[in-house]
């Protein structure tokens, strides 16, 4: 009798098991498919990122033009017996006649949100340097009246800064793992330097080289992509060119270009849509 009764019960029952198994189960499509809307930019998105960027070749401009022409006509004095002794009282000789300035790279974090899903702002806080290898003059008190040059060529910091920038990027796949993009970027650079010259001519009386009262204009054009592999982190690689339009008391209104080749990793803040 129990038998019968477990026979009857399964021969009613198996059908409808049978069946629920093969209903799709609607909880993990919805969570795939609410997954895969998250991957990539979309008018939702928030993220937070580091980069740092290696030069891509030497920094130009007004700025590095003017030093520049310092050090040739540094190199005239000492060539012509203008200048006559170097720091150690010795004749004075050009040790080092081609100057080298480099950027030493741009490292930086970044704030992106989306307007809409294929818009975004945001805000990018960032530092970078530039150094020269270079002779150059030094005021000695115990040879009165008299300019002394470095007797070897030293590695020294012409420039460095701290920007605050605000962007506006375009993403033309949204929602995508690849994610290529464009950035427009400006904002404030606050420039300081132990190195820069007025003129072409250093001013004996002047013992301070260094920028007073540095403030700067930035602007930039970045374009690059990002790579999804999870909703909640990116990796990035951007080209970057920046200029800078420097003041400061020493000058007004040069002009310094710098290009870069960034790379960057990221987390994404928001995943709600």
């Amino acid at each position: 009798m129990k038998r019968f009764i477990f026979l009857i019960s399964f021969t009613l029952g198996f059908p409808e098991l049978l069946m629920a198994e093969m209903v799709p189960r609607n909880d993990f499509s919805t969570y795939a498919e609410e997954t895969n809307s998250k991957v990539g930019f979309s008018k939702d998105y928030f993220s937070f990122s580091f980069f740092y960027g290696g030069s891509l070749g030497p920094p130009s401009g007004s700025f590095i033009d003017a030093e520049k022409d310092y050090d040739r006509n540094l190199l005239n004095r000492i060539q012509s017996g203008e200048i006559k002794r170097n720091i150690v009282g010795m004749p004075a000789i050009s040790t080092y006649d081609r100057p080298i300035y480099q950027s030493n790279g741009l490292f930086g974090i970044e704030l992106e949100s989306g307007w809409t899903d294929y818009l975004g702002y945001g805000f990018t806080f960032q530092g970078q340097s530039v150094h020269a290898v270079r002779q150059r003059v030094q005021k000695q008190i115990h040879f009165a009246l008299n300019e002394d040059v470095t007797t070897l060529p030293k590695d020294v910091q012409v420039y460095s800064d701290v920007s605050a920038l605000t962007f506006l990027s375009v993403h033309p796949l949204p929602k995508n793992k690849f994610d290529p993009y464009m950035k427009l970027k400006a904002g404030m650079s606050f420039p300081v330097s132990d190195n820069v010259h007025a003129s072409s001519r250093d001013d004996y009386f002047a013992r301070n080289s260094s920028m007073t009262n540095g403030r700067g204009f930035s602007w930039g054009l970045g374009i690059g992509a990002n790579y999804h592999p999870s909703p909640k982190y990116f990796y990035m690689v951007e080209f970057y060119k920046q200029s800078t339009r420097i003041y400061s008391d020493q000058f007004t209104g040069r002009i310094l270009n710098t290009f870069y080749l960034q790379f960057g990793v990221g987390i994404r803040l928001a995943l709600t849509n």
